[in-house]
This record gives structure tokens, sequence and C-alpha cells, in this order.
């Protein structure tokens, strides 16, 4: 049976002489809770064997529940740490709540037993409710501190055996201001308040409460009046309901409880993962277009999207074939913009001894500090074309001093280009032209687009380049009028454009 268990199922039976034992195989509970999918091979999911028979004798009390009904929790430690903290603040103030009806009933016996004075056992009556309200008192000052979030069960253990030893103070006096029928109502009010205020697990109410239903039942027997076996059976007989009652209460309170945390903490994940997945498309788009092109597309597709709403909000019984465009066509003209072309000068001789994955590492090291230095320059990246790199500066966005933007950034790439031979010991150098004009720019194409620009002083600054010299940034008349005295100029050949 040693190859069975490299077989990929869900299900399969192991025969071993005339006992048969069906096993389902299941993701590990901890796997899931760490985004492991349930559906993963079983090569690559840890499983773990559990006997399908149970399972399906059990139901499950809600999504990611453990098997145990006595203590309904989460499957995997994580999901239950949080739940407990997340409603800690709910549970605090509940049992607040709680603590307040106790000491509001302490006051109230203090008022019965100090008016009422018909035995000479008032007295102690008296003081043993002074006393527990000064106790639940100190409980509910202790419930405001941060220590108290340690010991949140021990504290409400601490709570409900202090009250059901006070209430079985009744039995000690044999002449009561009290009725029997008063102290079985206060039994039934203690062992309420355990199963739906005082924040215990199912298993410790049903522990406390049991005991304290048989001392109370057995101190009646012995002690009160009360002994008939009508009575008696009455008496058990609602108890019991009591306590069925309250786990069914207590069940179904941490199912609401834990089901509503489990789909908000789902909604929660979903948000964050759609706002992960909305940044990660809006930096998409921005680096394939500037951020103004890039919010005049996801405008007109919001105004696409709306208009595809509308008409078939107006015409429901209609079927139209819509096309998904991404963008509506639309197109700039810029005056006063200035052109940036550079060329890697003996990237031939370089690309020739190296293979395709050095010469693209190569490349991208290269071409992400120009990306840097043209960030830092205010220029606006248009493409790469090989071993050529263009941008403008003024385009899509009016700016000042466009034409020193693109003179800097030249400057600023044969610079970089002389630490990247010395860093990667090659003999490359730059050649950039400068010219500035008018353009055309906008998106092209419906699919795989761009941002680009066109216009005939773009075909001149790349004429410019490709006729200058290595190490040189080469200028237009036009660009000199733009930087004046700013740098050293030298007067050049004449380029016919």
């Amino acid at each position: 049976m040693a190859d069975g268990d490299n077989i990929p199922m869900e299900n399969k039976t192991v025969a071993d002489g005339d006992d048969r034992v069906t096993v389902e195989y299941k993701p590990n509970a901890d796997a899931e809770a760490h985004g492991v999918d349930g559906a993963t091979s079983v090569g690559k999911t840890p499983l773990t064997p559990v006997h399908q028979r149970r399972n399906s004798r059990i139901p499950i009390l809600f999504e990611r529940a453990a098997k145990s009904w006595w203590d309904p929790k989460f499957d995997t430690s994580i999901l239950e740490e949080q739940h407990e903290k997340i409603f800690l603040p709910q549970t605090r103030k509940r049992f607040q709540y709680a603590l307040c009806y106790i000491i509001l009933s302490c006051i109230a016996w203090c008022v019965f037993f100090a008016v009422m004075q018909q035995t000479s056992y008032w007295i102690a009556f008296l003081s043993g409710c002074v006393i527990l309200m000064v106790i639940t008192a100190s409980v509910l000052g202790f419930t405001f501190t941060r220590t108290y979030e340690r010991y949140v069960m021990a504290t409400s253990v601490f709570i409900s055996i202090i009250v059901g030893l006070f209430c079985l103070m009744y039995f000690i006096y044999p002449h009561k201001d009290m009725s029997a029928v008063g102290a079985f109502t206060g039994s039934i009010e203690i062992l309420l308040m355990m199963y739906t205020v005082i924040p215990l697990p199912l298993y410790m109410c049903v522990g406390i409460g049991v005991t304290y239903s048989i001392i109370f039942e057995l101190l009646s027997d012995f002690i009160t009046d009360m002994n008939d076996v009508y009575f008696i059976m009455a008496r058990v007989l609602i108890h019991t309901c009591i306590h069925l009652i309250g786990v069914h209460i207590f069940i179904m309170s941490q199912v609401r409880r834990r089901s509503t945390f489990l789909k908000v903490g789902q909604s929660i994940m979903s948000h964050s993962d759609l706002e992960v997945e909305k940044s990660l498309k809006h930096q998409i788009i921005h680096s394939l277009m500037p951020p103004q092109v890039a919010a005049e597309v996801m405008k007109s597709h919001g105004q696409d999207d709306q208009k595809k709403e509308d008409e078939e909000h107006h015409n429901p019984k209609k079927t139209v074939a819509h096309q998904l465009n991404f963008r509506s066509f639309h197109m700039d003209q810029m005056d006063n913009v200035s052109i940036l072309f550079a060329d890697i000068v003996g990237f031939t001789k370089m690309s020739s001894n190296k293979t395709a994955e050095q010469l693209v590492s190569l490349l991208n090291d290269l071409f992400g500090r120009f990306d840097e230095i043209c960030k830092k320059c205010g220029c606006e990246k248009i493409s790469t074309l090989g071993d050529c790199y263009y941008c403008v500066s003024g385009c899509p966005e009016p700016r000042e001093g466009h034409a020193i933007c693109c003179v800097d950034m030249g400057l600023a790439m044969c610079k970089a280009i002389e630490e990247f031979d010395h860093d990667h010991n090659e003999e490359v150098d730059m050649r950039v032209g400068v010219h500035t004009g008018s353009v055309l720019c906008g998106l092209v194409g419906t699919r795989r687009f761009k941002f680009d620009v066109w216009s005939h002083d773009v075909t001149l600054a790349n004429t410019m380049e490709s006729t200058g010299k290595p190490g040189r940034v080469h200028i237009s008349d036009q660009t000199l009028t733009f930087v004046k005295d700013r740098y050293e100029v030298d007067p050049g050949d004449d380029v016919q454009g």
C-alpha cells in the first residue's frame, strides 16, 4: 500500500483482512488559515486523515468550526486568537453589565431585609448581601484594567462560585425572611446568568451549573419542608430544562458571533484584495502613460461603464453586443515641447560577445539608471527602441524650463554611462540629441497601446542624435533660445530638417 499513498485522490479504502476502514483526506486546517487552497494537490498541501463516519454524524456548528460541541471554537488557533481579541471589548462590556445587575440586586435585597426584619437573622442576610455587593464591585473595577484580559475565565469562574455560595446561604438558618420559592427563583436566575452574560466556556457553564443544581436540590430535600416527591421531580425537571435552554442559548450565541466574525473577516480580506488589485491596476496604467493621460483614460472608462449600465437599465429586454473599449480616442497638440533622443554608441560590439540573458541584464541596469534620471530631471519617458532611449519634457503637461530639463538629462546620461562602463568593465558611450518644437501626443492602438508623440520636430531630434558625436549633447537653435547662457555651447554641424 506504500504506492497508494502517492495517488492524488480525495478518498480511498484500505483493506486489512476482514476489516475495512474508509478514510477521508482533507487539507490541514492551519494551511487553509494561511490562504492555501483546499483543492491543492496532495504533494503541495499537508493532509490530515479524518474518519468519515464521525464527520457525517456530528453536524458542523459554523464554518471553520472545530469538532467539539462542549467548547465551540474555530479549527485553528490563529482564527480563535483573532476572534477573542476582536470580541474582547464586547465580552468585557457584557460581563460588566452582569456585575452591575448583581450589584443592583444586592441593593434591592439589602433594602428588603432592612425593611422587613421579620426574624432575628435579617442582619446576617443583610451582611451577606453587603459583602457580595462589595466583592462584585471590586470585580467590576478589576474588569477596567489591562490585567483582566489575561484572567477573563478565572474572573468569571470566581464570580460564578461566589454568587452561587452566597445564594446557598439561604439554607443555613432555619427561619428565613425568604421563601423557598424565592430561593428557587434565585437559583434559576444564577444559572441563566452563567449561560448568557458571564463569559465562560460551555463545559465550565455546564460543570458549575450542574454542580450548583445538585447541591441546591440536596439541601432543599434535607433542610426545607418541600421534600415531597412531586416537588422534587418538578424541581429536577425545571433545572434540567433550564440547563438545556442555557446550552441552546449559549451554542446559538456562539454560532451567530463566530459566523459574523468569519463573514466580516472574509469581507475585509476581499476588500483588501480588491484594493491591492486596484492599486496594482493603477500602477500598471501609470507605468504605461503619464498620470494626466492615465486619469483621462480611467475617467473615460468609468463613463463608458456608466453609459452601458444606463442602456441596460432603459432597455432590459434588448440584447446589445457591447465591445469593450478601454479608452476613447484623444489627441493633443502641444507647443514648446523638448524632445530628447539618446543612443548607445558601441552597443553592437558589446552585444557580440554576450548571451541574450547577459545583454538583457545589462540593458535593464542601464535603462533603470536612465529612468531614475528621467524622473529627477522632470522628463516623461516615451519608449525604448533597442538601444535607443527617448523622452520629452513639457508634454503632456506644459512645463517651464522644459529645454533645461532635457539638456540636464542628456548630460546626466553621459555621466551615468561612464559609471556603467566602470561598474561592468565596458566601453560604450552615449550620443544625445535635443530639439524643441511642437508635437502631437496621445495613445496609439487598441491593444498593447502606449503613449507616444509625433511631429516633424520629433524626427529632427532623432536626426540630431544620429548625426552627433559620442559623449556630447547636441541641441538645436530652437532649444538654445530656451537655455540661453546656462551651458557652455560649441557650434556644431548643420542638420537638414
